[in-house]
């Protein structure tokens, strides 16, 4: 059986409009699996990024529980939240949104010191691998401003796991990455989840969605369609998107 890291029961998120209430998620109950790379997909307006940022504390719902691994992170207050973010939680976003006067290292170093558990010497350390382990040791000294878009978006990687965290949040992570760029940053989130990490990533993005091991397909703030795949291997990267397409096909996408 596997082990439950997030959870939600009753999960609801409106917007009060125009006298009225406008419904994005509406009673989601769900649950997120130790090792999984899950992918949420389904059309625009759905509320797919509204759902990944009401689980990562980003977002408070206005009904409902959000449980990370048993705590109800829903009720945390502020101060909890972030430091609950620090130490369990990392981001991705379609866009790398590296701080512009900091190197990339410097970038994923901040990150380091947030949960206080390495000394300074160990965080550099730590960082300079994660930088290379994303193949861009050589860009690492310089500011975002004189790397490329995919060099960013890696260091984003790196930035996002540098405190080892028990999920990683990836909203869009190739939306503005071309193709290379793009097969880059999917097969480092592949490589990363077949050696244990955790991650939930939305995309509208086939090609991104068949590195999933768990297709979740939302509409109308509903999950109503879920399929599980095995881990994914290049070689079945053809056949494995003609069967995502037919899924989403049968979706009505």
């Amino acid at each position: 059986m596997k082990t439950t890291v997030i959870k939600t029961t009753d999960l609801c998120k409106s917007f009060a409009n125009n006298g009225g209430q406008n419904h994005i998620l509406d009673m989601v109950n769900l649950e997120i699996f130790q090792g999984d790379f899950t992918v949420i997909m389904g059309p625009s307006g759905a509320g797919k990024s509204t759902l990944l940022y009401a689980l990562s504390g980003m977002d408070k719902p206005t009904g409902g529980e959000v449980y990370y691994r048993e705590q109800a992170i829903s009720r945390l207050g502020e101060r909890e939240m972030a430091a609950l973010r620090a130490n369990e939680f990392g981001f991705i976003f379609q866009q790398a949104h590296l701080v512009s006067n900091l190197t990339l290292l410097e970038n994923v170093v901040v990150t380091g010191y947030l949960n206080k558990q390495r000394t300074a010497q160990e965080v550099r350390v730590r960082a300079e691998k994660l930088l290379e382990q994303m193949h861009v040791e050589g860009a690492m000294n310089r500011l975002p401003s004189q790397v490329s878009g995919g060099e960013a978006q890696r260091a984003a990687i790196a930035r996002a796991i540098m405190n080892e965290p028990g999920m990683v949040f990836a909203d869009e992570p190739t939306g503005a990455l071309n193709k290379h760029n793009t097969q880059e940053v999917l097969k480092l989130l592949t490589e990363l989840n077949a050696a244990g990490q955790n991650i939930l990533m939305v995309t509208h993005d086939i090609k991104a969605a068949v590195r999933a091991t768990r297709l979740l397909y939302l509409e109308d703030g509903r999950i109503i369609g879920e399929m599980p795949l095995p881990p994914y291997r290049s070689e079945d990267a053809r056949s494995r998107e003609k069967q995502v397409d037919a899924w989403l096909s049968s979706m009505e996408w």
